[in-house]
């Protein structure tokens, strides 16, 4: 993955978020939480209303330590800054530029994806997204890229979102931080300032290695055997988010705060996948692989089972069912295939288990598979039916878990690089015990470095690392010193050749345990439990099913016979988690352990409850341990109590009810009672109110007649308002016959001085005539012009003009003054000036100005006209 390179000048990293319905309260609390030196540029996508003007850049403005900018065009990223995209636009980066684009069709405006995608192909890994609340799944495809760049993807937590759909749209695998939104701006600062790894003199291991027995204690995985160098860089993140300096402190960070164990862990889990990564290797496993596979099938029942370990959120078990689906064609119906696949991350594992995907993470697959394979819905596109009830999901832990027999291909890509080499060879010795023995096949991937035995495996394509199955039978490895839930120790099936011990015993340390005759077992199946009205099964250690009855198999969902299938990933709709715990508990205890009422899982219409009784039993001294499993349909008691509770509950209610209206009926009766009395006390007020009325009435009288004398006098004022106006209208007419006279006087006024400007312009000497109490140019002549060097000064000031004449500008300026105080002519002494002729040669000459006052029609002062002449020298 290639990182894009950083301009000069621009900001080393950038955060985009995405938010839509119920964002702004969201994005206001984000802001607010932001420091004023927060070190990279923000940039806020809201999907609003196109058609109406926002204010949202306003309303954070108001709530910021930051400056918010509105974007309306082409804008340069700078740091500290925070970046609002328009309602009606959609916005790309370009070189550290935002930039607004024309309408996508089919895009929310503004699109989060495309936004994030041309974001991640700039800024890489130094990108941080964030998606908060709002409805649809605008900002899912846009995460992926994210996340391919390397990049940091943050979502507000579902559970305090407003508006949830948009955080839950993105795969849990691909999401690096879940936080409240009062935490996410501290978070963000935080990840970009960033924290130093540990100093070497620190007691690193000891420090490192009581992070991980910790982690251990509390969530039952097991990451000691994980690589040192991935661990530790891991950790240095999330150290910075809690800011913790040294490993030591880490430590105790976790320990006082029990949440930071899954944020830890889930930073661990590997979270890269695709469909059909590696498209050549799919290539090859096409061509060459399953063409043996399935030929091998067609002699077996038609029966092909594979194991993708490590499935992340899926995609590559859906791919190798949309594999074998498309090479199978008409006939898959015929064929009984399962795919297991398993994970460690739960979540990833129930994202799996939807089958939806966003639009972009289809984009490399070839378009018959989309057509064919997938259904097309709001959120994106759903894998087909029949094809996600192929893949059976379920959370596992290599390290830990049960693995599944007679696996026809194991498929583990970039998992194994993570573990230190004796946890790489015991997942390799699980794989060697689930595959078909000299048929089947163990697909690595490129980029793994573990080697598998060449006694157990054989190497047959070297780039792709696909390995065949050489070895026999052989046991299920066990970890020395598990806890609870390791691998146990393996059944070995009374067909395989096997040392007997001289003393058989059973010991969970050891991997070898007596053998036990399966076909014994499968007839007493026959003759005796196939005819109990309770569902029964019999299960070894490694959970595999030893016999089955027809009501077990009814009850669980398995349609085969079941026999050699994992119980746990066989049964349909039980709860994992905890089903598994209880049959632990049964052998590690000995004991037998009930869970009643447990709700199948994925079951349309009316839910179903089933009742297991787990307990260990022996069938022969000193033989294996198994555990028979009693199943029992208890739906109808759960919905009676269930319907007993609900009428109970009802009963309470409305007894409750019933009481509550009593209490204020009682209530009501007491204010009635006092209602009445004041109903009385105001019947005896409304009296003598009567009588004050009585005596208001001729009080009104009395002024009535009052009004009317009154109404007399205002006709008589009436009269005398229409005698006014009549000498306004006369006083009217006499202002519009003095306004056509002025307009008269004004036109003629403008005739003189057109008449003036021409008399100015033909003068046979230089003019210049100045209007107004400051001195503004009216006209000129040509001749005039030329000495002012032919600019255009029309509408100028005095003071403008006077220095375009040079050492004259101060004599004329003091022949005005004169003029204007003196009332009268006046002339300037005569100046020398040096002016240009008609053919462009200067020529020195003297100017005499002579200045004239000149009047309203007022007699009073309104400017002044120069003349300027020659004076000859002397």
């Amino acid at each position: 993955m290639s990182i894009p390179e950083q301009l000069p000048g621009q900001p080393s990293d950038l955060v985009v978020i995405g938010s839509s319905a119920g964002g702004i309260e969201a994005l206001s609390i984000l802001v607010s939480t932001l420091p004023a030196d927060f070190p990279a540029p923000i940039i806020i996508a809201q999907h609003l209303d196109p058609q109406r003007p926002s204010s949202l850049a306003s309303i954070l403005e108001r709530r910021s330590p930051l400056p918010v900018v509105q974007v309306s065009s082409t804008t340069p990223l700078h740091s500290g800054t925070v970046y609002v995209v328009p309602s009606n636009r959609h916005i790309v980066l370009r070189d550290g530029h935002i930039i607004p684009e024309e309408d996508h069709r089919g895009r929310p405006r503004p699109s989060i994806d495309l936004l994030l995608s041309s974001a991640s192909a700039v800024y890489g890994d130094r990108l941080i997204a964030i998606i908060l609340t709002g409805s649809g799944s605008d900002g899912a495809a846009g995460a992926i890229d994210v996340k391919n760049v390397g990049g940091t993807i943050i979502i507000q937590n579902p559970q305090t979102a407003r508006y949830p759909s948009m955080p839950l749209a993105l795969p849990p695998t691909g999401v690096d931080h879940v936080a409240d939104i009062e935490r996410i701006g501290p978070l963000v600062y935080d990840i970009i300032k960033g924290i130093a790894l540990p100093e070497p003199q620190e007691r690193l291991h000891d420090s490192l290695r009581d992070i991980l027995n910790y982690i251990s204690r509390h969530t039952n995985i097991d990451f000691r055997q994980y690589k040192q160098s991935t661990i530790l860089r891991r950790i240095s993140r999330r150290m910075a988010v809690t800011h913790s300096q040294t490993l030591q402190d880490y430590l105790h960070y976790l320990e006082a705060h029990p949440f930071e164990v899954g944020e830890l862990v889930m930073a661990f889990l590997i979270k890269v996948t695709e469909f059909f990564r590696d498209p050549d290797a799919f290539s090859y496993l096409r061509e060459v692989v399953m063409p043996l596979l399935i030929e091998h099938g067609r002699q077996h029942g038609r029966v092909l089972r594979f194991w993708s370990a490590g499935c992340a959120t899926g995609e590559e078990p859906y791919s190798l069912a949309l594999l074998i689906a498309d090479m199978l064609g008409a006939e898959l119906p015929e064929w009984n295939i399962k795919v297991f696949a398993t994970d460690i991350d739960e979540g990833a594992i129930t994202y799996a288990r939807r089958g939806i995907y966003p639009r972009n993470v289809l984009d490399n697959m070839p378009d018959h598979y989309r057509s064919r394979y997938f259904e097309q819905m709001d959120l994106g596109f759903r894998i087909v039916k029949p094809l996600r009830q192929m893949v059976i999901f379920g959370q596992q832990d290599l390290s830990r878990g049960a693995p599944f027999p007679r696996i026809d291909l194991v498929v583990c890509r970039n998992v194994l690089i993570y573990f230190k080499p004796e946890l790489q060879q015991q997942v390799l010795d699980i794989f060697a015990y689930s595959l078909h023995h000299a048929s089947g096949y163990l697909f690595l991937g490129k980029a793994e470095t573990a080697r598998p035995s060449k006694a157990t495996f054989e190497l047959v394509e070297k780039r792709w690392k696909v390995y065949r199955c050489t070895s026999g039978p052989i046991p299920v490895p066990s970890r020395q010193g598990s806890a609870p839930g390791a691998l146990p120790a393996a059944y070995r099936s009374g067909s395989a050749p096997a040392q007997q011990p001289t003393e058989p015993r059973y010991n969970e340390h050891e991997s070898q345990i007596p053998t036990m005759d399966v076909a014994q077992l499968r007839r007493l199946n026959e003759t005796l439990l196939r005819f109990l009205p309770l569902g029964i099964t019999l299960i070894d250690r490694t959970y595999r099913i030893i016999t089955i009855n027809g009501p077990a198999r009814r009850l669980l969902g398995i349609r085969d016979s079941g026999n050699d299938q994992d119980f746990l990933h066989t049964a349909r709709g039980l709860p994992y988690t905890q089903v598994r715990t209880g049959i632990d508990l049964v052998f590690r205890e000995h004991t037998t352990t009930t869970l009643p009422e447990l709700e199948l899982e994925g079951v349309l219409g009316n839910p179903r409850y089933l009742t297991l009784s787990i307990t260990a039993i022996t069938l022969e001294p000193n033989g294996p341990e198994l555990a028979m499993i009693s199943v029992s349909d208890v739906t109808e008691q759960v919905q009676t109590r269930r319907k007993l509770e609900a009428v109970q509950i009802e009963q309470k209610q409305l007894l409750s009810e019933l009481n509550s209206t009593n209490q204020r009926l009682s209530e009501m009766n007491k204010e009635l009672q006092d209602a009445n009395e004041e109903l009385q006390a105001a019947n005896e007020e409304m009296m003598l109110t009567q009588e004050e009325l009585q005596a208001t009435n001729e009080e009104f009288e009395a002024t009535n007649e009052e009004l009317q004398a009154t109404n007399e006098e205002l006709e008589t004022n009436n009269e005398e308002l229409q005698a006014t106006n009549e000498e306004l209208e006369a006083t009217n007419d006499e202002l519009n016959a003095r306004s056509s006279e002025l307009q008269d006087l004004a036109r003629k006024l403008e005739s003189e001085r057109i008449r003036l400007i021409g008399m100015v312009e033909l003068a046979p000497f230089a003019i210049m005539v100045l209007r107004g109490p400051e001195l503004a140019v009216e006209t000129l002549n040509a001749s005039f012009a030329r000495l002012l060097a032919g600019r255009e000064v029309h509408g100028w000031l005095l003071e403008d003009v006077l220095h375009l004449l040079g050492g004259a500008g101060t004599p004329l300026m003091q022949a005005i003054r004169e003029a204007q105080y003196q009332d009268a002519a006046y002339t300037t002494p005569a100046c020398p000036f040096t002016i240009a002729g008609v053919d462009g040669a200067l020529a020195e000459r003297h100017i005499a100005f002579t200045v004239l006052p000149i009047h309203d029609g007022d007699g009073h002062s309104d400017g002044v006209m120069v003349y300027a002449e020659d004076v000859p020298v002397r």
